[in-house]
C-alpha cells in the first residue's frame, strides 16, 4: 500500500491566517486546498497556485521554489503574506499529518 499523508496546516502571517489541507502520496502533493483570511490580487490566481503544487515533491525547498516561480510568473499580490508564509502553512500540513494505513 502507498504511503498517504493527509493533514491541515495553519500559519499566521503578518496580514492573515493561512489554512492548508493537503494530501501527500509517495512523497508528492496529490491534493492541496489553500484558504484563509489573507488577500490575493487577482484572487482567482489562488486556484492556479494550488494546481501548480499538484505533483510537486512535498519538501520545503521544492514547495518554496514553486511558489516563488508562481509569484514571478503571475505578478500576484498578497499584501502582508509571502511565499515563505504559504510554504510554512503547507509544510505544517505535510509534517503534522498522521500516516494513513
Amino acid at each position: 500500500m502507498e504511503d498517504c499523508n493527509t493533514g491541515e496546516g495553519l500559519y499566521k502571517a503578518a496580514k492573515g491566517l493561512i489554512r492548508v489541507n493537503v494530501r501527500v502520496e509517495t512523497g508528492k502533493i496529490r491534493e492541496v486546498v489553500i484558504s484563509g483570511d489573507f488577500f490575493m490580487y487577482p484572487e482567482d490566481e489562488l486556484w492556479e497556485m494550488e494546481k501548480l503544487l499538484i505533483g510537486s515533491k512535498a519538501d520545503r525547498i521544492t514547495i518554496l521554489s514553486s511558489i516563488r516561480l508562481f509569484y514571478d510568473k503571475t505578478k500576484v499580490l498578497t499584501p502582508g503574506v509571502t511565499p515563505e508564509d504559504f510554504t510554512e502553512a503547507i509544510m505544517r500540513g505535510v509534517e503534522g499529518a498522521p500516516l494513513v494505513p
